[in-house]
Order: C-alpha cells, then sequence, then structure tokens
C-alpha cells in the first residue's frame, strides 16, 4: 500500500475551495461584497505570483465567523459543500480517488481546516491536514494556532506526521498544481503536477516530473 497526499484546491478539486467560500460567505451576507471583490482579487494575485501574505488570507476569510460557535460553522460547511461539491469535483478528482482506492490517502491543503475537513468527509479520507483556527469556549476568535499547511509550513506539517507514523516522507506519491508547494515536492521523489502555474510546470520538465492536464 502506498501513501499517496493530495493538495485540495486545482488538484483533487478542479477549483479552489477557499476562494469559493469566500462567494458563499458573501452569499450569506457575512461580508460586504465590494470589500470582497477587492481583497480577493489582491490576494489571488499574489498567490499566483507566488508570494501571498497566507496568514493575512485566512484571517480576512476567519473575519466573518468571528463569535460562531463549531456548530454554526459545521452547519455552513455543510450547506456550503452542498452548493459547491458538484463545481469543484470533475472526473480527474474521481480517476485519482479510484486509482488510489486501495493507498493511504492524506489531504493536505493550506485551506482552513473546516472546509478540509469537509471534502475530506465526502470522499471518505481520514487523514487530512488543513490550516488550523484558533477556538476558545467553543467559539471562532478570528485567530490561527499553529502553523498554516501552506508552502512550507504544509512540508513541516507532514514531516510531523511522517516521524510519528514511522513513514519516510521521500516515499510519499504529492500530487499539486501550484509552485507554493515546492518545498514538498522537493522532498517526495514522486511528485504529480496537475495543470500546474507556469514556474512549476517549469520545475516539472526540468525534474522529469509527470506532468497531468486537468
Amino acid at each position: 500500500m502506498k501513501t499517496v497526499i493530495f493538495d485540495l484546491d486545482d488538484t483533487l478539486l478542479s477549483g479552489d475551495s477557499e476562494f469559493k467560500w469566500a462567494e458563499f460567505t458573501v452569499e450569506k451576507g457575512l461580508i460586504d461584497k465590494d470589500f470582497y471583490m477587492e481583497k480577493i482579487s489582491e490576494f489571488e494575485v499574489a498567490y499566483r505570483a507566488g508570494n501571498m501574505d497566507f496568514d493575512a488570507y485566512c484571517i480576512f476569510l476567519l473575519n466573518p465567523l468571528i463569535g460562531k460557535t463549531t456548530n454554526e460553522i459545521e452547519s455552513l460547511v455543510r450547506e456550503f459543500i452542498n452548493q459547491y461539491e458538484k463545481l469543484l469535483i470533475d472526473s480527474l478528482t474521481y480517476d485519482l480517488l479510484e486509482k488510489h482506492k486501495n493507498d493511504k490517502k492524506i489531504i493536505a491543503s493550506g485551506s482552513l481546516n473546516f472546509i478540509v475537513e469537509g471534502f475530506s468527509r465526502v470522499f471518505s479520507i481520514d487523514t487530512f491536514f488543513g490550516t488550523p483556527l484558533e477556538i476558545e469556549n467553543n467559539k471562532i476568535t478570528g485567530n490561527l494556532d499553529g502553523v498554516a499547511t501552506f508552502a512550507e509550513g504544509k512540508l513541516i506539517t507532514m514531516q510531523e506526521w511522517s516521524k510519528k507514523n514511522n513513514f519516510n516522507l521521500e516515499d510519499a506519491i504529492f500530487y499539486t498544481d501550484s509552485i507554493n508547494d515546492l518545498p514538498l515536492v522537493k522532498v517526495c521523489k514522486n511528485s504529480i503536477i496537475i495543470s500546474p502555474d507556469e514556474e512549476l510546470e517549469k520545475y516539472a520538465k526540468e525534474n522529469s516530473l509527470e506532468i497531468i492536464k486537468r
């Protein structure tokens, strides 16, 4: 049995779940639309360039949720997934899950952990890592709690998991689309690149990594 690590957004999913979550919060009236459009455009440009302030982005997404209970968040996530899963899941999603149906599957995503957990349930994947949020008295504080599973933070998270499970991370198969995941790509010898951004595609070709076009 192999160990397979999936990035979530634009890799296992055909789009970005966190951007869709932000749209969902606008639809629910949790955040002002004009403010959202301005900020999300700024973050998206920075993300594509590989220089986004990821903590600031996560805190921006968490701000409308401050004071909500974990039960309220779970209810919102269920509604969100029911509304958006058909837009974010495509034939490649099913192909990858079928290909690795007998393998140990892990989702490691920079997206907020409640979003990652929601899609992990959809895919029946019981090991998942998302960016952790701080909860006090069963309510969202709007702050992060620990290392964001983004860029170098994703590598650190997977190294910690590997150590606890006596696993050699180099042996994992890692699927991703983004140059932000380069730290983990460099460690996992069997990295497979999904419809990558220009910079990651260049790296993949230079290092003879498999590229799958969505």
